[in-house]
């Protein structure tokens, strides 16, 4: 079975949004979790901020393959360009 799996981490600004519009803007370190099962085309991420250890910023989704191509995710409103790099740095193509 080929699992890819990538933990890391990155100094970003980040808010909540929401139909009540956002929050300000403001610099965190987030914690990445990304992995992709290529064996079921399966993959899933969790990305939540150090400082609160998730408590502020937090998400998580699964993603969905076809074969290399990425064609589906669920979990956020949209898909973080860092888990998105990591799916393109392991082979997969974003069709998204």
């Amino acid at each position: 079975m080929k699992i890819l799996k990538k933990d890391f981490k990155v100094k970003e600004y980040v808010c909540m949004q929401g139909s009540w519009g956002n929050t300000p803007r403001e610099l965190r370190t987030m914690e990445y979790h990304v992995g992709w099962n290529k064996e079921d085309e399966s993959g899933w991420y969790e990305i939540y901020d150090e400082e609160s250890g998730g408590e502020d910023y937090y998400g998580e989704g699964r993603l969905e393959f076809d074969g290399n191509e990425l064609c589906g995710y669920d979990g956020e409103m949209s898909l973080s360009d860092e888990v998105i790099k990591c799916i393109v740095e392991w082979g997969g193509i974003d069709n998204l």
